[in-house]
Parts: C-alpha cells; sequence; structure tokens
C-alpha cells in the first residue's frame, strides 16, 4: 500500500490531504490558537475525526496522545533523542519508530517491520510531502497519524518560504534502514 501525504502551509494553521494507493481518503487539519499542536484526522466523508493528535508538554523529546474516535489512546514517546527512536502501545502491540539518515523513518510492529516512509527534500511553497509504504494490512489511520506526529516535532514552523530544502538527519540511528524491506 503506498500512502501520500501532502502538507499545505498557511498562515493560520496546516492542512494535509492524505491518498492511499492513489485515491484521497483522509485529511487532516491543525487547530489553530493552541499552545501545544493539535491534528485531527478525517475520513474525506466525515467530519468527525477518526485520529486525534496532542502534542504534550516536553523539552526536546516528542510527547504525543493519539486518540481513536472510539476513545482508545495511543501514547508515543521518545526513547532516544539522538538516534531519532519512538515509541507506542496500541493495546497489547508496540510500535517502534525510527529515524534514518536523510529523510526516512521504519515502523516496527513488534519487531516486524510494517511500514516506512520518506520526506520529500525539496517543496516549492507547500508544506511537506511524505510517501509511505506500508503491508496492506497495516492500521493505516495510525501509521498515518505517526508520520504526522513525527513532522509535528520534527518539523521547523518557520518553513513558510517559497523553497524548502530538507536534507534530513546525520546523525547516529538506533537501527539502521532496510532497503531490502518489501510490503506484504
Amino acid at each position: 500500500m503506498e500512502i501520500d501525504i501532502n502538507q499545505k502551509k498557511i498562515s493560520i494553521g496546516d492542512k494535509y490531504q492524505v491518498f492511499v494507493d492513489g485515491q484521497q481518503t483522509h485529511r487532516a487539519s491543525a487547530k489553530i490558537f493552541r499552545i501545544f499542536a493539535e491534528i485531527n484526522l478525517f475520513e474525506t466523508t466525515n467530519d468527525f475525526p477518526v485520529m486525534t493528535i496532542k502534542r504534550k508538554f516536553s523539552f526536546f523529546k516528542a510527547r504525543f496522545d493519539i486518540t481513536r474516535k472510539n476513545g482508545g489512546l495511543v501514547a508515543l514517546r521518545t526513547i532516544s533523542f539522538w538516534r531519532s527512536h519512538f515509541q507506542c502501545n496500541n493495546g497489547p502491540d508496540l510500535y517502534d519508530i525510527y529515524g534514518h539518515r536523510g529523510r526516512k523513518y521504519s515502523v516496527y510492529k513488534n519487531d516486524r517491520q510494517i511500514a516506512w516512509w520518506d520526506k520529500q527534500a525539496v517543496s516549492w511553497f507547500n508544506g511537506d510531502n511524505y510517501k509511505i509504504i506500508a503491508n496492506k494490512n497495516c492500521d493505516k489511520e495510525l501509521v498515518i497519524s505517526l508520520c504526522l506526529a513525527i513532522d509535528n516535532y520534527a518539523s521547523n514552523d518557520n518553513e513558510k518560504k517559497a523553497l524548502n530544502f530538507d536534507i534530513g538527519k546525520i546523525g547516529p540511528q538506533a537501527r539502521k534502514f532496510d532497503p531490502s524491506w518489501q510490503p506484504l
């Protein structure tokens, strides 16, 4: 499954369009006038959010609470700031998100890779663009929410120029990127 996330930065908030295998299935928007970011993920056919991503106060580390429409809570936390390793539990499942050199991230569920994404290096006038490659049976809304949370944590809100260029991460990594991984 291929998921494309296209961000549009506007003066009072961010909007996202999400495409799964070429069809727009979701949209997201950041609430305005918040001290800490709050992003709602919607199905394109519904005005009730299926996921709400709320950033929590923390020095240097990512702390996000992701709430499902049924009330389930996923707490995304930083394991290693220097190595870009994040973790969350979704029921009995443990998810690890690893940042790699460049702009890539991998998502593991119970120590088995289920997805990875790459951020576009250059963006003109708009915000960030992500391409996620994932298993067909993965929780796509959770994977999309993880990508949006990491984007919010890692991006600079001042990136509202005509041309934005991101060289990516150059430091140590907790787990190397596996270029041979293929989705199921």
